[in-house]
């Protein structure tokens, strides 16, 4: 038996796919809330009260000359839906016209507050706005300042109630709601000199080594291997250069993909946020967001649809200024597409390399995870689909918020009660008309009926997947593992990988040509424990066609699978479905999350037992939670073994106590092999004094014993931490198995 330290470094953690439930984190700071405020995460156009099937549209109507007609009332529009005409039951005129909220007779049900009943004071021009510091580089913030101070110097009115947000890696309220304009110009001044950091200069970077690198390769030697024999030092050399680009260009692409995902999650997470606390307010409401652009992994689609879903529940349009100003052209990311999607983990490289993608996912995933877009298709996408615009190349922003502003306050709302009660997800088209010749009406195309309590978007299949989970969990047909671990992430949060495996012959693959084709379809959702709302969706849906080298690759290992959520303290199910479309096989399993309050006992994370690690560029820092030093390893989650693999354990330690003669913790931690009840292997102990502080002070054991001379058959590692300075212990097993 032997045991050695493949972590000598210090930790650096948090990366992947974070789905911030963050819908709730700023409503204190709306003037005026609604009685019942409930989480919904969906919909294009869909409820104006919680209880309801009323849906709210926008409308700016124009005449053929394109100006805005202002002066129109409730009768002179008719709504459609699915060609089926619809009852308006509350109409708003325009801000630019004599205020005018009536709802027809009969219109309003007893139990819902009768619409134009609001204190006389109340506003109804409700403006956000967003500056994201993501992506918005600092030279570029002059412009956006100026803006900004004009548009409130010239623009806000005592009928306006304006907040000002900032995303740097997280939303934050620098101004309430409020009409107040000292206030808000002292909090544009204090945005303009807070230390909001963008990623945008270190993605450009990072983009042109890319393409440097894939330049390098393309002209070097053909073949895989370095050459031997006679003559043969000059074609090695070469050869040997090739292989090193390719080794950094990996790196590279795993570093962009998971700058692109960070760069994109937290602006999400924030419009999602704004929107929801937005959603039981009445009045004209705008998001303004001022952004350079991002370009988000294809894994996080689902998330960038279920924000425009969301912003279209609460009928809050998003408008997106360009913060980079007067440019040649739209930028693009930088990704130069590959000529296959797999490119990154081609044959070229190892055999370990080949079952990981050059993101760091499964085989199967990478097709998700780079993004190949302009970065500003999404800006284009949100602004868009929720019925505002995006407004770029211009220096002038105070130009463009004026734009948006004459939009604004020409905008009528109208809501209509569906004559179709069915929330069965589907698209339902909306046509708005009105009886004045020549004139167009400008408003979104439809919504999607899902149930108003429902947070994030569901298709009618997945509804389907859902509603047969029990049975599915029962009678599975396709063999999977799973694991959740929990990682502290800060501010009371955590981060927690879910991860899954598969064994290749379980899957059915389809030939076409000289590809192998895989089709998987991966469905979570996670609630409350005793909740049945939906608090977040994960997975998505796996088309890739294999080489027969990536075939080779991925048939030598289980098929694997990682995405992360990030949660706050509290009690919480996860429920996993996964399905072969090509075999029809499914499986479900359920399960559950405790995550405590983070108080100063001394704690630890569920071990993660592993056979995968490879080392990382040392020049880059690696935020991924499962990266020690410059290794990082992949989960196990079937924790099946062979007796020639290396056994890694790996898991956090916090609040240990500080030794007050050291200034340095002390933690001894003992892992013991134990098979049927008795000892496999001598305990192994090993000294933890190192503490790392990024993103929470926390010790890391990481480390690795060779099963080497272990029979075949059913294990379990015995783990022990052990406080030395508190006298404080932790004790621990996890069970796994060595095949013969």
């Amino acid at each position: 038996m032997h045991h050695e330290s493949i972590f000598p470094g210090k930790s650096s953690t948090r990366m992947w796919l974070n789905l911030v439930v963050a819908c709730a984190i700023f409503r204190a700071a709306i003037p005026i809330q609604s009685q019942d405020q409930k989480q919904t995460k969906s919909d294009d156009q869909d409820v104006i009260k919680v209880n309801s099937n009323l849906v709210s549209l926008d409308a700016i109507v124009k005449d053929k000359k394109g100006r805005p007609i202002t002066d129109l009332k409730a009768e002179d529009f008719t709504v459609t839906e699915n060609g089926v005409p619809q009852k308006i039951e509350f109409f708003d005129s325009t801000l630019a016209s004599p205020t005018e909220v009536t709802p027809p007779t009969n219109a309003v049900t007893p139990t819902e507050p009768k619409p134009g009943t609001e204190p006389p004071a109340f506003p109804r021009n409700i403006i956000a706005l967003v500056l994201d510091g993501q992506s918005t580089e600092l030279a570029n913030l002059k412009h956006v300042r100026e803006g900004i101070l004009k548009y409130i110097h010239e623009r806000i009115s005592d009928n306006d109630s304006v907040a000002l947000f900032a995303i740097s890696g997280g939303l934050q309220l620098l101004q309430p709601f409020t009409h107040d304009k000292r206030a808000l110009v002292a909090a544009v001044e204090k945005a303009y000199d807070s230390s909001i950091v963008s990623k945008t200069s270190e993605a450009r970077g990072i983009s042109e080594n890319i393409s440097t690198l894939r330049d390098k390769i393309s002209a070097g030697p053909p073949g895989d291997t370095v050459a031997s024999g006679p003559g043969a030092g000059a074609a090695g050399s070469a050869m040997a250069e090739k292989m090193i680009a390719q080794r950094m260009l990996e790196q590279y692409i795993q570093l962009r993909s998971a700058l692109s995902a960070q760069q994109t999650r937290p602006v999400l997470a924030a419009l999602a946020a704004i929107a929801e606390g937005l959603r039981s307010i009445p009045g004209k409401k705008t998001v303004v967001m001022f952004s350079q652009g991002f370009v988000a992994p294809e894994s996080l689609d689902w998330q960038v649809q279920s924000t425009i879903d969301m912003a279209n529940r609460a009928n809050v349009a998003i408008y997106v200024i360009d913060s980079s100003g007067l440019t040649g052209g739209t930028p693009t990311s930088g990704s130069l597409g590959p000529a296959s999607p797999l490119a990154g983990i081609s044959g070229e490289l190892g055999m370990e390399q080949r079952r990981r993608s050059a993101a760091g996912e499964s085989v199967f995933d990478i097709t998700r995870h780079e993004g190949l877009n302009r970065q500003q298709d999404l800006l284009y996408r949100i602004s868009e689909d929720t019925g505002g615009h995006f407004i770029k190349n211009t220096n002038d922003i105070g130009a463009g918020l004026e734009r948006i502003d004459s939009e604004i306050r020409s905008r009528y709302t109208l809501a209509y009660r569906s004559t179709d009660p069915n929330f069965d997800g589907s698209f339902r088209k909306v046509k708005i008309e009105v009886r004045r010749p020549d004139a167009s009406v400008l408003t979104r195309a439809g919504y999607y009926a899902i149930p108003p309590t429902q947070i994030v978007p569901m298709s009618p299949d997945d509804r389907k997947l859902l509603a047969n989970f029990a049975n599915l969990v029962v009678n599975p047909t396709l063999p999977f593992s799973v694991q959740l671990t929990s990682f502290r992430s800060g501010e009371g949060l955590y981060l927690v990988p879910l991860a899954f495996e598969i064994p290749p012959n379980a899957i059915q693959f389809e030939r076409k040509a000289d590809k192998q084709r895989l089709a998987l379809d991966v469905l979570g959702v996670v609630r409350a424990e005793g909740d049945e709302k939906i608090l977040s969706r994960l997975g998505g849906n796996f088309d890739v066609a294999l080489s027969p080298k990536q075939y080779e690759a991925i048939s030598h290992d289980n098929i694997f699978y990682r995405q992360d959520i990030q949660l706050g303290a509290g009690s919480y199910t996860v429920d996993l479905i996964i399905r072969d479309r090509l075999s029809g096989k499914t499986a479900a399993k359920r399960e559950k999350l405790e995550l405590p309050v983070d108080d100063s006992s001394f704690w630890t994370t569920d071990p993660v037992l592993s056979r995968h690690a490879e080392p990382v560029n040392p020049t880059t820092r690696s935020s991924d939670v499962f990266t020690e030093g410059n290794i990082q390893i992949r989960p196990s989650p079937s924790r099946e073994f062979h007796a020639s693999d290396n056994l890694i354990v790996f898991f956090q330690l916090y609040n240990a106590a500080v030794s007050p003669a050291t200034g340095t913790p002390l933690v001894r931690v003992t892992v013991t092999l134990m098979k049927d009840g008795k000892q496999a292997t001598r305990p192994i102990d090993y000294q933890l004094t190192e503490t790392t502080t990024d993103p929470v002070p926390h010790l890391t054991l990481s480390n690795y014993i060779k099963l080497t001379d272990l029979p075949a058959g059913k294990y379990s590692a015995v783990i022990e931490s052990r406080d030395l300075v508190q006298k404080k212990v932790a004790k621990q097993e996890v069970p796994f198995v060595i095949l013969p």
